[in-house]
């Protein structure tokens, strides 16, 4: 399969993933019903997104550098436990009675969420950085992703309008990127035909 392709791919399955996320929100701020349905697709983007930011890291692998690299191992990480956490929230946590998840918070569960986050979060700027100064997307792209996403991987601390926000402009940055990779490869797959 030429890369052309699985850029395309990686692309439309961004799209999707951006959308999903907005749907997340949605849920978890009470636009959409919380129900078996909702919470069953919640982890879907997770699982998602290390297959897109793969892709976006290959597409520009040359500009980014180091920065680029270490960005986009700590960000995957981050997305990989990120998913873990979606997964319990959504198929363990919700059926448990409220202590029995505070106390799974409180102990070594909480300690490796806050390991994902801090993760997660330098993965998040130090791709965002090297995404933007390698300047195959649009500028707006990156910085968007980087102050959507923030705000995400903090949400602990956060206010929820604040956390909201990031997963509302953090959404629009992957479906823009994402948009951009597979456009920008429909493009090359035209030029190989001609």
């Amino acid at each position: 399969m030429p890369p052309t392709t699985l850029y395309r791919l990686a692309g439309w399955a961004g799209v999707l993933t951006g959308v999903l996320l907005l749907l997340n929100d949605a849920r978890r701020i009470g636009i959409v019903a919380a129900n078996d349905l909702t919470h069953s697709i919640a982890p879907i983007p997770a699982l998602l997104a290390p297959f897109v930011l793969t892709a976006l890291y290959l597409w520009q692998r040359e500009r980014t550098g180091v920065t680029g690299l270490l960005g986009y191992l700590l960000n995957t990480a981050g997305l990989v436990g990120a998913f873990a956490i979606e997964f319990a929230s959504h198929y363990v946590f919700r059926f448990l009675d409220r202590e029995t998840v505070e106390s799974l918070l409180d102990g070594r569960t909480g300690t490796g969420l806050l390991v994902v986050s801090v993760i997660y979060l330098t993965g998040i700027i130090l791709f965002g950085l090297a995404t933007w100064r390698a300047g195959r997307f649009a500028r707006w792209l990156p910085a968007a992703y980087v102050i959507g996403f923030v705000p995400t991987a903090l949400r602990t601390v956060l206010p929820d309008a604040v956390v909201s926000a990031g997963f509302v402009l953090g959404s629009v940055a992957v479906i823009g990127l994402s948009w951009q990779l597979a456009a920008a490869n429909q493009a090359d797959r035209g030029l190989v035909r001609a």
